[in-house]
């Protein structure tokens, strides 16, 4: 039985990211702010505006409606992402600018 998370903790989701050499997430947002932890790998991502190289050992923070992507992956990243509580419409999963999810 997979350990649930208590309702005192202030995340709405977390868990592993694995994402393969050569792929890509799209630009999107959430209602929520997020982290994620890199544990391995190596990637160009681009959160509140700027791009950034990151690799094991650093943490991106972006925060709720911030547009955010990961643009090149250059080695498979590995990392623990964690998605605070959802706020304002608390609209779940990734959210593109110009699609209004229901």
């Amino acid at each position: 039985m997979p350990l649930e998370k208590p309702d005192w903790v202030p995340f709405g989701n977390f868990g592993t990211m694995s994402i393969p050499r050569g792929r890509k997430v799209e630009r999107h947002f959430h209602d929520a702010d997020e982290y994620w932890f890199i544990i391995g790998g190596r990637a160009r991502i681009s959160t509140e505006g700027e791009e950034h190289e990151v690799g094991a050992g650093d943490l991106v923070c972006t925060r709720m409606g911030d547009e955010h992507e990961i643009a090149e992956v250059y080695e498979d990243l590995l990392g623990v992402h964690i998605l605070g509580e959802l706020r304002g419409r608390r609209r779940r999963g990734h959210l593109i600018t110009g699609r209004d999810p229901k």
